[in-house]
């Protein structure tokens, strides 16, 4: 049993982005490219299943061209008589109680092979999971949708007065007793696979989160890794942060990643979706192995490139366009960041600001457009001067023995703040502090 597990395709980003005949940005074109590679990939091997775990489109109500091409590509599936999972991550929720989420017409329409993880499944069936029938047999697929904080609330009278740390809390332990009543109405011989969108609170996860960071707004509920149980399940399918990840857990357990680099966060990262193969003869806990064991097979994705150049000399052009035809900037989303002066590890800040001066003076920026013409997308050329070491508080003042209130208020007048508007922000201060006490 061959499955694909792919997520964050985000369809509608387009920054960086340049007009094509199609009417629509080049970057929507390199999603969809991403996505018609995964359709050819699980029509060519007769893949068995395919598992989205989460965020369609970047938009929360996304446009009906969107929507359009999305639907194209799950019907190429459908039609294919591959089993589709599409659960509902964060960008797929609305923005506001009671309207539609961006995948709930496919359950409306009842599109053959086509099966959606969300809220309303579970307030109708309880926490049972989904069977997909495939080719070489039954899958089960339990699941947690993005976990959405305001309809919790208002199925939960006792969260009423509660703090956002306390609130986050109560849904963490929520998700997690709703992912172990899943895992224990399983059917043991059967195969089966979690498939998840969240935020996983694990060293890995921060380390690499990817651009998924700035696109989540505020903050979110988590699950620790240790919620994601080993050993009842075949594999754990995640969704939400947009790098290839391998939680190093027992059951195998991946972040896909998204299809295509978002942003210069994502520089250097490897863009595809998982694949893995299940023998359903075998007992639950080694059906993986071997040549099945979870891969990325990876699709065409524009490359995100960063020049950083430190010129030594007073002319920088030379140094910087040198370093500009050796990085292979062709049909790549480039930035070029010129640190002009010393390096600030070295002594002497005196040359350090007059080196600067002359080489912003010198730099030739027209001599380094003209290489970068190849690029799909010059996102700057940006020259950064060093920065002078200068102490925020006089010499000798600490805030030892200071309050959170007058160590803000020392921090304005180092900063010699007027004193009408230290009024102002001291009386701000005052009002937030008291607001969240």
């Amino acid at each position: 049993m061959r499955i694909i597990h792919f997520a964050d395709l985000h369809i509608g980003v387009e920054n960086y982005g340049r007009p094509t005949e199609k009417g629509w940005s080049s970057r929507m074109e390199d999603f969809l490219v991403a996505f018609d590679s995964l359709v050819a990939y699980a029509e060519a091997e007769r893949v068995d299943a395919v598992i989205f775990a989460g965020d369609a489109y970047k938009a929360r109500e996304p446009s009906q061209t969107h929507q359009r091409e999305f639907a194209r590509r799950i019907r190429r599936l459908s039609a294919a008589g591959i089993p589709s999972f599409l659960l509902v991550g964060n960008h797929d929720l609305p923005n506001a109680e009671g309207r539609a989420h961006a995948l709930e017409i496919y359950r409306t329409l009842d599109v053959p092979c086509v099966m959606v993880g969300d809220n309303a499944w579970f307030e109708g069936q309880g926490a049972k999971p989904y069977v997909l029938e495939t080719r070489s047999g039954p899958l089960q697929i339990a699941f947690l949708p993005w976990p959405q904080v305001s309809r919790f609330v208002a199925n939960s009278p006792e969260c009423d007065g509660m703090s956002i740390d306390q609130l986050h809390a109560r849904i963490e332990h929520a998700m997690t007793e709703h992912v172990m009543a899943q895992a224990e109405a399983l059917d043991p011989g059967v195969p089966a696979v979690l498939a998840a969108h969240v935020s996983i609170n694990d060293f890995l996860v921060r380390e690499n989160p990817g651009s998924e960071q700035w696109m989540t707004v505020g903050t979110a509920p988590t699950l620790l890794k240790s919620a994601l149980p080993d050993g009842l399940f075949d594999y754990i399918a995640l969704g939400h942060h947009h790098n290839n990840m391998d939680l190093q857990k027992q059951t195998p357990t991946w972040y896909s990643g998204s299809m295509q680099a978002v942003d210069f966060g994502e520089e250097g990262q490897k863009k595809g979706f998982m694949v893995f193969d299940i023998d359903p003869a075998k007992p639950r806990g080694s059906r993986i192995g071997g040549s099945g064991i979870p891969r990325l097979e990876e699709v065409p994705s524009r490359r995100f490139v960063t020049v950083t150049v430190r010129p030594k000399e007073d002319d920088p052009t030379p140094e910087v366009c040198t370093a500009i035809e050796k990085a292979n900037v062709g049909d790549a989303i480039v930035r070029v960041e010129v640190m002009l002066g010393r390096p600030r590890s070295a002594k002497g800040d005196d040359g350090d600001a007059e080196l600067a001066a002359k080489q912003e003076r010198s730099f030739r920026i027209p001599d380094a457009r003209r290489l970068l013409e190849p690029a799909h997308y010059v996102a700057g050329i940006r020259t950064v001067k060093p920065r002078e070491d200068r102490a925020l508080l006089p010499a000798g003042v600490t805030t030892d023995g200071l309050s959170a209130l007058e160590t803000l208020d020392l921090y304005f007048r180092a900063k010699k703040t007027e004193e009408k508007k230290l009024a102002r922000l001291r009386a701000a201060a005052r009002d937030l502090m008291e607001t969240t006490s």
